[in-house]
């Protein structure tokens, strides 16, 4: 998550400015206020360094295919959750993409954008609980910790 709100960090790549745009401005509008885009899957992985939340990723993209980004993402950057938005019907592409940890395969068509809301919606409210799980684990260790120490400095005074 982006440090400065809840508000997840987007990559949008995708190689129709207009479409990308569109996207943008409507996941903007939704209160998703952290959002780039990019034109080419090059692009995307060179700025993967910037830590998105989320890639929602064309598969037509010029020289790397929605495919070979996703797999490189996933390779430098597991956490990081990719919905596949894309207009190709070939189912052999949504399997592939799911098999190579897509969050999810979502065809372009009218209820497209929807399902991209409800997704970034599902995906933020995990990695808030996961946060949230994260910082509970840290805190019993640090409770153990101190138990420990309280106990070790309470023998050494007992004993002295």
């Amino acid at each position: 998550m982006n440090k400065m709100s809840n508000s997840p960090y987007i990559f949008i790549v995708e190689d129709n400015r207009f479409y990308a745009n569109i996207l943008a401005e409507e996941l903007q509008a939704a209160k998703f206020s952290h959002v780039e885009t990019y034109k080419s899957g090059e692009d995307c992985l060179g700025n993967l360094s910037k830590n998105p939340d989320i890639v929602i990723l064309d598969y037509c993209l010029g020289k790397l295919n929605g495919l070979e980004v996703l797999k490189q993402i996933k390779l430098t950057h597991p956490n990081v959750q990719v919905i596949f938005l894309s207009a190709q019907e070939k189912l052999e592409v949504a399997i592939q993409a799911l098999k190579f940890g897509a969050y999810d395969y979502v065809e372009k068509n009218d209820n497209a954008m929807k399902r991209v809301k409800t997704m970034i919606s599902r995906i933020s409210n995990y990695n808030e609980l996961l946060k949230e799980t994260n910082e509970l684990k840290r805190l019993k260790y640090v409770m153990a910790a101190c138990a420990v120490v309280g106990i070790s400095l309470l023998t050494y005074f007992m004993y002295r």
